[in-house]
């Protein structure tokens, strides 16, 4: 699969128990979706080789510039104060991978994309788990340093755990249908390792999830 690259963004992750990979697998086939903070279509070009019609919404200009190759329209702007101009019932599918975490009101956010989904249609999210094992650890000897990437990126103005995701989703109108999570393992991560990790990572859910994947339909 050819992608194309904007310095500061992540290209997609094959791995088959990445968050990519999950997200991707909670899209039907031929469905029309909105995604937003499309980046430069990493996602939106595999949506579209199974069918489905992709609109984008992005912050950045450059990578938008780069998903107008797969999209059939991008916005750019930012999605809390931009306008969207769609009519209410528009998306099968609004996706959200890695996004909520940035916004200043992610539940009001949740709130105005709700009436873009169709009477069957579903919210379909990544968030990271601000509750994870090595957070806590660290909070326990004195230690919260913000980063360039990961879960205390220094760019997230919104940390959820388990229960706060939960509650914010069902206050903003949605029932989850699907929750699941991820636990990549650094440096050695291969498929094999990631599925020993994630047989672990299901045994506590809220302590061992690097990353939640969520799937939810207007209630």
């Amino acid at each position: 699969m050819q992608t194309t690259t904007v310095s500061g963004y992540e290209p997609l992750k094959e791995r088959p128990l990445s968050g990519h990979q999950k997200l991707l697998a909670l899209v039907p086939d031929g469905a029309h979706v909105l995604d937003v903070g499309c980046s430069t279509g990493y996602l939106a070009r595999p949506l579209t080789e199974r069918g489905c019609t992709v609109v984008g919404i992005e912050l950045d200009e450059a990578a938008a510039a780069v998903a107008r190759d797969v999209c059939v329209d991008v916005l750019v702007g930012n999605v809390e104060e931009l306008e969207l101009p769609f009519p209410n019932g528009s998306f099968d599918v609004v996706l959200c991978g890695d996004l909520i975490e940035h916004l200043r009101d992610p539940r009001r956010f949740l709130d105005r994309v709700r009436p873009l989904l169709r009477a069957n249609g579903r919210l379909v999210l990544t968030t990271p788990n601000v509750a994870n094992w090595s957070i806590r650890l660290g909070l326990l000897v004195g230690r919260w340093r913000y980063t360039e990437r990961g879960i205390l990126d220094r760019t997230h103005a919104h940390l959820f755990t388990r229960k706060t995701l939960l509650e914010a989703l069902a206050g903003a109108g949605y029932r989850v249908i699907a929750f699941d999570f991820t636990v990549p393992v650094p440096v050695v991560g291969t498929s094999a390792v990631e599925s020993v990790a994630h047989t672990i990572g299901r045994t506590r859910p809220s302590l061992f999830a690097y990353q939640f994947v969520v799937a939810a339909t207007p209630a």
